[in-house]
């Protein structure tokens, strides 16, 4: 089920009259990514099958997201094995600097690249497939909202929706206390969803921009 941002209007136009619809949309969008961004609210599991030999992969998302972060990576089944097995997150650079091996994958790096992609270590040697457990946000171009943006999150979305829009100068809507009110309140629906999150005891995703040890 997905949301549109015109569900979100009245949330936003109580406190912003007079916004022309193409900004309230923009300005919901940028509420709807930047919640998603810091809170961790949309998790998608993603199917990804192995190719032989074959070691970055792209996932393909539920349309209308980008892929934020990585929680984990596993092996639900395998030639070698009958239980359930999580590769071990690394940094690009400490997968490249390995020796060329080939076998079941242990390892994976999130690509320094956009999109982003994976890369697994050793290469492939055998058709399988793994279970990606992902952190998501929408894009910059939608028109509607996974409905949990909506259904559990309203407030926090429409909080920095109205903070964006508070913060123009000279506008309708100018508000810059009221700005600051909203700011604060997206902050307190940030981490009420953290609370949810670990009263459902989700998994934190690990750093999706993974740096090289030192």
């Amino acid at each position: 089920m997905a949301a549109t941002l015109s569900q979100f209007y009245p949330w936003v136009a109580v406190d912003c009259p007079e916004v022309p619809v193409p900004l309230m949309d923009d300005a919901i969008r940028r509420g709807a990514r930047e919640f998603a961004k810091i809170s961790y609210a949309l998790v998608q599991d993603v199917s990804l099958p192995l190719v032989v030999s074959t070691t970055d992969y792209a996932l393909t998302l539920t349309a209308g997201t980008e892929l934020l972060s990585i929680v984990s990576v596993n092996r639900p089944t395998s030639p070698t094995s009958t239980a359930i097995v999580f590769l071990e997150a690394k940094s690009q650079a400490d997968i490249d600097k390995q020796v060329v091996a080939t076998g079941p994958p242990n390892l994976y790096a999130v690509l320094e690249t956009y999109p982003l992609s994976l890369r697994f270590y050793p290469t492939p040697t055998a058709v399988e497939t793994f279970l990606i457990k992902t952190v998501v946000m929408p894009t910059t171009t939608v028109t509607s909202v996974d409905d949990k943006l909506f259904g559990w999150y309203v407030e926090g979305v429409t909080a920095y929706a109205k903070f964006w829009l508070m913060i123009q100068p000279n506008k309708a809507w100018s508000n810059p206390d009221g700005a600051a009110f909203a700011y604060r309140q997206f902050d307190g629906r940030v981490a009420d969803a953290r609370i949810r999150q670990q009263r459902f005891r989700a998994e934190l995703p690990v750093q999706v921009q993974m740096q090289p040890f030192s």
